[in-house]
């Protein structure tokens, strides 16, 4: 069982579709799910200043306990350095004025990110499986999940 394509199948499924419009409105476990799906996705193809920068950046307030939520305590602190680092006067609640702030960080801001990017790769929590046994907890807001 391909764990990581049946997450990517339910992260482009009408039950977690992940629009700017559309996060506040989901439910917790749905959030968990958007909230890792976009870093992971986002960092993975631009790093943190493209996460801030792209809408996913409105899940960045409930990164953190998102990823606690799961049991990626590393990860977690890992985004809570990005967000401070990102935002040392503290993380905007409205989604454009992150996107405005992360338009214009520093050299010395992108470096402290490129750093941490870095540090994501290197995945010292395993998200696939940690967030596939999070979303099988949920048949009702994800369905059921392939047992083994």
């Amino acid at each position: 069982m391909d764990r990581n394509l049946i997450l990517i199948e339910l992260s482009e499924s009408d039950r977690t579709k992940f629009g700017k419009e559309d996060f506040s409105g989901q439910t917790i476990p749905q959030k968990v799910f958007s909230s890792i799906w976009a870093v992971e996705s986002e960092v993975n193809n631009g790093g943190f200043s493209q996460y801030f920068f792209n809408s996913s950046g409105e899940t960045a307030g409930f990164l953190a306990e998102a990823l606690d939520t799961i049991g990626a305590s590393n990860t977690a602190a890992i985004c809570r350095r990005a967000i401070a680092a990102a935002f040392p006067a503290g993380l905007p609640s409205d989604p454009a004025a992150i996107r405005s702030a992360a338009s214009d960080f520093s050299d010395e801001t992108e470096d402290k990110l490129n750093a941490l990017d870095s540090e994501f790769f290197q995945y010292p929590d395993n998200l696939t499986e940690l967030l596939f046994a999070y979303v099988s907890k949920y048949p009702e807001e994800f369905g059921e999940q392939p047992k083994e």
